[in-house]
């Protein structure tokens, strides 16, 4: 098995940022947690919190002697910081983004990156109305799904242990090509926000007219608005980074206001109808993806050839699933061109899909219960 981290870096301690490093200090064999926030005083509350074990004034310092990098800066300064720290880097060493945008993001520092250094997107799917330091806490990311962006410069053994990290600490590692992530989270997550704050608009311009009207307002309003009291600063940045997805999928859901109201203009119950059903039966699928045993852990085995991309390739395609792998390694039974690559996946019906897709695309997997 390849060789864990034990001297990991987080650079930006809000929110995200602080909960990992949290995180990070209740992973067996880390020897030391490193810290920085460009704010002075966020520095202070974190060396008073104990979020890490060192706390620098500069962020070269805190990377200087760490195996891997996480990065929780806003999404518009990843590429910026990467740059400073980069050059301080020891060789071998890891770098993880945690932006909820990827493509800007893999191709700027993939085109600035040494050869020595790995990097790799990342996209934890956790969060909170809340922000700040104070707010951190160790359990943010647990059994949450997190997004791994590989591509085929990426490092196949980084990815690995990188991905066996993660599942240790117990998130639920995913992969998807950055594009396809950033087109996935503009219609999962950016698009739901902006809506939330128009639906929050319309109704203050209706309080005017209707001043008890949030006294009456119901859950399914609470609901739809939650998310419109989260922070602006790290919003803001964040749609801006991935505004052509995010333009895209609102002009379709225009499309979608437009069919709406032609519905309801001509009284047409049974395309009212029909919507309703097949919402209904897309939505009850999201209540359905956790609850898996571990005992219920297949492996999927198959040969590949040891050149760059196959990892990415075949991580993608699975992702491209909706499944995630719980562990992924490489094995190198013999010397030559040909590796085993072995995947967990939990759910045996899940593993044959697996076996089914990898099949389609000219693998030839094995499957196995662990």
């Amino acid at each position: 098995m390849e060789q864990g981290f034990q001297r990991p870096a987080v650079i930006g301690l809000g929110l995200m940022g602080g909960s990992l490093a949290l995180s990070l200090k209740e992973h067996k064999n880390i020897e030391c947690v490193y810290g920085y926030d460009i704010s002075e005083e966020v520095r202070k509350k974190a060396s008073s919190l104990g979020l890490c074990d060192k706390v620098e004034k500069k962020p070269e310092d805190a990377v200087r002697k760490a195996d891997i990098v996480f990065l929780a800066v806003p999404v518009s300064a990843i590429v910026k910081t990467f740059m400073e720290i980069s050059k301080v880097l020891s060789p071998d060493t890891v770098v993880v983004d945690i932006g909820s945008v990827k493509l800007p993001v893999v191709e700027g520092i993939e085109a600035r990156i040494p050869d020595e250094i790995h990097f790799i997107g990342g996209h934890p799917m956790a969060g909170s109305e809340q922000s700040g330091i104070e707010s951190a806490r160790p359990d943010l990311f647990r059994d949450c799904y997190f997004i791994l962006t590989p591509t085929q410069n990426t490092d196949p053994e980084s990815f690995s242990r990188l991905h066996h990290f993660l599942t240790e600490s117990g998130s639920r590692v995913i992969s998807m090509d950055p594009r396809t992530h950033d087109e996935a989270i503009a219609t999962v997550s950016h698009v739901p926000h902006l809506l939330s704050l128009l639906l929050m608009e319309l109704a203050m311009r209706e309080r005017e007219k209707i001043k008890n009207l949030f006294t009456i307002a119901a859950g399914g309003f609470r609901d739809m608005t939650r998310i419109a009291a989260s922070n602006p600063d790290t919003w803001i940045d964040i749609f801006m980074e991935n505004r052509e997805f995010i333009i895209e999928r609102l002009e379709r859901y225009s499309e979608g206001i437009t069919r709406m109201i032609s519905i309801l203009e001509r009284g047409d119950h049974e395309s009212l109808y029909e919507m309703f059903l097949s919402s209904k039966r897309s939505r009850s699928e999201l209540s359905v993806r956790k609850g898996t045993e571990i005992s219920q852990l297949f492996e999927v085995t198959l040969p590949v050839s040891d050149r760059p991309g196959v990892l990415s390739k075949v991580s993608t395609a699975v992702g491209s699933l909706g499944i995630n792998i719980e562990d992924i390694s490489i094995i190198h039974p013999l010397e030559g061109e040909k590796g085993i690559l072995s995947l967990k996946i939990l759910g045996e019906d899940k593993a044959k899909q697996v076996v089914r897709h990898l099949e389609s695309l000219g693998y030839f997997p094995a499957l196995r219960k662990v």
